[in-house]
């Protein structure tokens, strides 16, 4: 490859590192940076601003706004495709012949281009999309239902643009055999994530955490779920994440819960290194969950339900419950005890055999 250059395109702004979707873009791109790639990196903006930092690991940063046209919801391809589109960005793909990196299925408009047949190209999924979407509608009611109910169908329709694809990076092995049936290329690339590190703490501070992007319907149904079902009296139990919605707000309040709103990256970080248990729940087993790796890397417990871990080895590392009255007895008994050295032992090699980013990325130089 020529001077090992490549364009990455990237759902959205990957720094900060502050959810599920920008950490596994942010610590590819340093992992890649790290390889001596000298990427150009294409950002769609709507919210979180140009990043300094971006400019540190990569060799261009182009930004890109997205157009959320109304219009957009009644054309035949995705919301989440058709709004992002640039001519810009097009142009600037042209003016070389470089591999191209698209993070998410979301950036891959320009797949099929016929004037880019000729590049070498791959995706990354960071979930089945699709799949996501329709356990959004399950959960939702009205004119949004219906949304992710259209969304689901028009996203399942589009993948077969993937073919045009020379690889397909999916997140976990579940993953590679759905895409296996519409591709000859598809490799496992697992998340990517900060470099490891797991030591016993003895700060470990008497609270349950629950952390997340709260203003994603699964998060904020989660913690609506735990405070109905799984809190006990005289529970420390903290919330932490951005843009609660006012329910989440108010139920927390009702319920004498300390809800952290929009942490700052050092806020976040200080919680979920100290928490004595980390309470994670889903009902979407799409994709694999970033903050059950993250929790992992801490000293504290992980209490957890079965969609939570579904297509992942971790459970074995985790506490799994299976309904409330389970999950609170379980609380109860892991809020009184440390997590064993040998038990942090077990963590690293698993993680570390698994989640070793920048080993990972080295197929980069196998594929292009």
């Amino acid at each position: 490859m020529d001077n090992k250059f490549i364009h990455i395109i990237s759902l959205d702004v990957p720094f900060p590192a502050d959810y599920g979707g920008a950490i596994d873009i942010f610590y590819r791109i340093q992992a890649l940076h790290e390889l001596g790639y000298k990427i150009i990196l294409h950002c769609w903006e709507y919210g979180r601003g140009e990043q300094e930092k971006l400019k540190e690991i990569t060799h261009e940063v182009h930004y890109y706004k997205r157009k959320k046209s109304p219009l957009f919801i009644f054309n035949k391809l995705p919301f989440i495709v058709i709004s992002r589109q640039s001519n810009e960005l097009f142009q600037r793909l042209l003016k070389d012949t470089y591999p191209i990196l698209f993070e998410g299925i979301h950036t891959t408009l320009l797949l099929n281009n016929p004037r880019l047949k000729d590049r070498i190209k791959l995706v990354r999924s960071h979930n089945i999309e699709h799949d996501y979407y329709s356990a959004l509608a399950k959960n939702t009611s009205g004119w949004k239902g219906w949304f992710y109910r259209k969304e689901a169908k028009k996203i399942e329709a589009f993948e077969s643009n993937l073919k045009h694809a020379n690889w397909i990076l999916a997140i976990q092995k579940k993953d590679v055999e759905h895409y296996k049936k519409m591709h000859n290329n598809v490799c496992l690339l697992p998340a990517s994530i900060p470099p490891l590190s797991i030591v016993p703490t003895n700060s470990l501070k008497n609270y349950c955490l629950f952390h997340g992007n709260l203003s994603v319907l699964e998060n904020d149904l989660a913690a609506k779920w735990m405070i109905d079902n799984c809190l006990y009296e005289g529970l420390n139990f903290v919330i932490a994440g951005k843009n609660p919605s006012k329910e989440l707000v108010a139920l927390a309040e009702a319920n004498h819960i300390e809800l952290i709103a929009n942490p700052s990256t050092l806020k976040m970080e200080d919680l979920t290194l100290h928490a004595n248990v980390h309470l994670l729940v889903s009902d979407q087993a799409t994709g694999i969950k970033l903050k059950l790796i993250n929790s992992l890397s801490t000293g504290g417990h992980l209490l957890v339900n079965p969609t939570m871990v579904e297509g992942t080895d971790l459970g074995g590392l985790c506490t799994v419950f299976k309904d409330a009255e389970e999950c609170k007895n379980s609380l109860k008994t892991l809020m009184e005890k440390p997590v064993s050295v040998a038990q942090l032992h077990e963590r690293f090699e698993v993680l570390q055999a698994q989640f070793d980013t920048f080993e990972n990325c080295k197929v980069f130089e196998k594929l292009i």
